[in-house]
């Protein structure tokens, strides 16, 4: 798993760089096409707050008056995301790079560990599981898919290339390469292949 280390490349960078490649033309895509990207993407506008919040996290740790402004730039930034786009992604997760947004409403993200080059879709909730009284938060792999709908709660680790389906409410392990759905979530199929469903490689990180 990579995240919140040394990296080769900034994760906003690669996030862009697999929105580019999936959303658009790739490298080939012309400057107008990514301007027009940049200004209308609502789900870039959404990893780029939550990127924007990290940084200045960092930022406060070196110099507390810019870090402050900036996070209140943040704060400003992510309660208008919540507002009109209904979706919410806590600073303070740590999230690898090549983050790829599918549909931004509804996704909720706790302070939990995600891994690199994740794809999320609609009304994805990722956080406590507050009913049973685990107040820990999941683990999620590299190179994981989470479907519409999706629940993952807990102390729990979801291993490196799971595919979670939609609607699955998932609150126990899983090893990797699983694919999973249900209430309560359950493992239907192992070393299940989901490399056309990522459709993108973290430059410098082996797929799993």
């Amino acid at each position: 798993m990579l995240v919140d280390g040394a990296r080769v490349a900034g994760d906003f960078e690669v996030d862009l760089a697999k929105m580019y490649a999936i959303v658009l033309d790739g490298p080939r895509t012309s400057w107008l096409s990514r301007l027009r990207f940049w200004l209308f993407d609502y789900e870039l506008h959404c990893v780029a707050c939550y990127r924007f919040g990290r940084w200045a996290g960092r930022l406060r740790s070196r110099n507390r008056l810019l870090g402050v402004l900036a996070l209140g730039v943040y704060w400003f930034w992510n309660r208008r995301n919540i507002r009109v786009h209904h979706a919410d992604i806590f600073r303070r997760a740590d999230i690898g790079p090549g983050l790829l947004l599918m549909h931004r409403s509804g996704i909720i993200v706790g302070p939990a560990v995600v891994g690199s080059n994740c794809v999320l879709h609609q009304n994805v909730t990722i956080g406590q599981r507050i009913a049973d009284g685990d107040q820990g938060l999941p683990t999620i792999g590299d190179d994981v898919w989470i479907g519409p709908g999706a629940v993952i709660s807990g102390a729990i680790t979801v291993g490196d290339g799971c595919t979670i389906s939609a609607g699955t409410v998932l609150s126990k392990d899983v090893p990797p390469r699983s694919l999973v759905g249900g209430n309560p979530g359950r493992v239907i199929a192992k070393d299940y292949d989901n490399s056309n469903m990522i459709n993108f490689h973290v430059p410098g990180v082996r797929p799993s």
